[in-house]
């Protein structure tokens, strides 16, 4: 049995043009002009996706999404929300409403055929049938030039710094301990001295026995007490000079600890100066990287798959280096000029063209901004779930200039110049410029 599709829209000319589109994959497709025509709908048939409308008279998209999701009924139906609103809170609302996706509300045919392969709604050949090509021209199958060995060399450089720094600290440090404790073991050394000879000699002498006695004992008595003597004079001053060894070396290591430190606070701030130096060397790195392919052709979404891949590639690098700030996203619009085609409408001149003959040169001011922001789905959801996905840490802003800021200038007057000269400087202000500020 065929899938079917249910696009709600009250704009006749978008039900059509989406229909035209869902019937290339062999969808069966109905119509609603309004959502209470859907939900009619909706009692007696199951289609396999909804595309509905945001913006409608009476219901809008929003209540009709919440009403099909609160029906059980309804309720495990895929819907995909498209509109010209842009922002992170409309994709949340649409989100926490039950919807799984937003398109742009000028759909591209490649733009649907992803979503229903998404969806497993159709096959993986569904571009090919289209005929479709949204690829960009530059292979983005390798990394970044000139990046490849770059977060290697980067995580190098730190270590080395490390390891640099804590083997001189351990060194200084293991010297200093060294030198106290030999110091100090030599000072409180017991010195050494000679045996004391106790013994004494008797002299000859004329007098009585018990006079020689008492003689040798007050002799003894007096050396033993003169012994005491000396001996305690000399702990004293063994004990200040100890006190005075013990005073100097504690305000030497003192003074040394304080040279050491600010020895390492001086390393510390060479280091970090190295750091900041190497790591605002990486981000000039990776934007450079990030703009080699600033340019897109005159019929490619500015913000599509491939600046999708872009902006991954980039955060990866950025989380990586725990980069904090904000990513900014310009998107610019280059005039051409341009002939009208029954068939194809406004395409590019033929170069040989006089750009006085152009029918058209570049959009007004509100058409181009509003062709400066389109986005892909894949784009679209990226940044709306940046916030969640790095813990606020990147945040990412998109700007449209538009046509107003052009790189290049254009001829002050078409006349003299060919369609090739004009549309050669179009091309280079048709672009995308990619810019990190990093938090203070």
């Amino acid at each position: 049995m065929g899938k079917t599709a249910l696009v709600v829209d009250d704009s006749r000319t978008a039900r059509v043009v989406l229909q035209q589109i869902l019937k290339t994959h062999d969808l069966e497709v109905a119509t609603a002009e309004s959502a209470e025509d859907a939900l009619a709908y909706l009692r007696d048939h199951r289609p396999d996706i909804i595309f509905m409308d945001h913006q409608m008279p009476g219901m809008d998209g929003f209540e009709a999404v919440s009403a099909i999701k609160n029906n059980p009924a309804t309720a495990t139906i895929p819907i995909m929300m498209y509109t010209a609103q842009q922002g992170e809170l409309y994709v949340g609302q649409a989100r926490a409403l039950g919807a799984i996706g937003v398109l742009p509300k000028q759909l591209e045919p490649v733009e649907v055929s992803k979503v229903l392969e998404s969806l497993r709604i159709i096959g993986e050949d569904a571009e090919t049938r289209e005929g479709v090509d949204d690829s960009p021209a530059k292979d983005d199958s390798g990394d970044y030039p000139s990046l490849a060995n770059f977060d290697q060399d980067l995580r190098m450089m730190i270590q080395d710094l490390f390891d640099q720094q804590r083997a001189i600290l351990r060194r200084e440090l293991r010297d200093s301990h060294d030198k106290i404790a030999t110091r100090i073991a030599d000072e409180i050394r017991p010195p050494v001295t000679d045996d004391f000879d106790a013994k004494a000699q008797k002299p000859e002498s004329a007098f009585p026995g018990y006079l020689q006695i008492a003689i040798a004992v007050m002799t003894v008595v007096s050396i033993v007490f003169a012994w005491l003597f000396w001996q305690r004079e000399q702990s004293w001053r063994d004990v200040e000079q100890q006190n005075v060894d013990l005073r100097r070396a504690l305000s030497e290591r003192q003074a040394m600890a304080e040279q050491d430190s600010i020895e390492i606070q001086q390393q510390l701030g060479i280091y970090r100066q190295s750091l900041d130096i190497a790591t605002s060397v990486a981000l000039d790195s990776l934007v450079w990287a990030a703009n080699q392919s600033a340019q897109y052709g005159i019929n490619d979404i500015p913000l599509g798959d491939y600046r999708h891949s872009v902006l991954q590639k980039l955060s990866s690098h950025l989380e990586m280096l725990n980069f904090r700030g904000l990513v900014r996203i310009e998107s610019h619009v280059g005039s051409f000029c341009m002939s009208f085609s029954q068939q194809d409408g406004y395409v590019l001149a033929p170069p040989d063209l006089p750009a006085t003959q152009c029918d058209r040169i570049g959009f007004e001011p509100g058409d181009a901004y509003e062709l400066g922001i389109r986005q892909s789905v894949a784009f679209a959801n990226f940044v709306s779930l940046s916030r969640e996905r790095t813990v606020g840490a990147i945040r990412y802003e998109i700007i449209s200039f538009g046509n107003l800021n052009p790189l290049l200038d254009y001829p002050a007057t078409p006349a003299g110049v060919s369609a090739s000269v004009w549309n050669d400087i179009a091309a280079s202000n048709n672009r995308v410029d990619i810019s990190v500020i990093p938090d203070l």
